[in-house]
């Protein structure tokens, strides 16, 4: 019987090598910084989410911030998209503080006619009761002074 030794492979030809470019990593505090800027004017503009765009905006303009900082170290490349994230982050901010101290102030206003809708809501028995609670919440609220 032959015995078959192994054929040796042969050596790949050297191939010069040109050292690889350095690669600026982006940085992905721009992006998620637009991202929620993007998202937090989203909720503001719905007016019922404005709270979420107070901590989206808070959350956004630190990570704008970060990511400004960064690009302006040659961190990162992404320099336009942090400021378009912090940028829409201090807007949506500012108009959901805006909504927060309207809304605040108005419901401060109208103490007495919340908790007499509540009561009324309370004791009332069907939809036509509750249509009731609301109206007269609605005539009671119109008539305050500085609404």
């Amino acid at each position: 019987m032959a015995t078959t030794e192994p054929v040796p492979v042969p050596p790949e030809p050297a191939t010069a090598s040109a050292p690889s470019p350095t690669v600026r990593q982006k940085n992905g505090l721009g992006v998620a910084a637009l991202v929620l800027g993007v998202a937090s004017l989203v909720a503001v503009v719905s007016f019922v989410l404005f709270p979420l765009a107070l901590i989206g905006g808070i959350v956004g303009v630190i990570f704008g911030t970060i990511a400004l900082m960064r690009a302006g170290r040659g961190v990162s490349t992404n320099r336009g998209q942090a400021i378009a994230g912090l940028t829409c982050s201090a807007v949506a901010l500012i108009l959901a503080i805006v909504l927060s101290v309207r809304v605040g102030t108005w419901a401060s206003d109208n103490r007495k006619p919340l908790t007499r809708l509540e009561s009324c809501l309370s004791k009332a028995g069907n939809g036509t009761q509750v249509g009731d609670c609301f109206a007269r919440f609605s005539r009671e609220i119109s008539r305050t002074p500085g609404a």
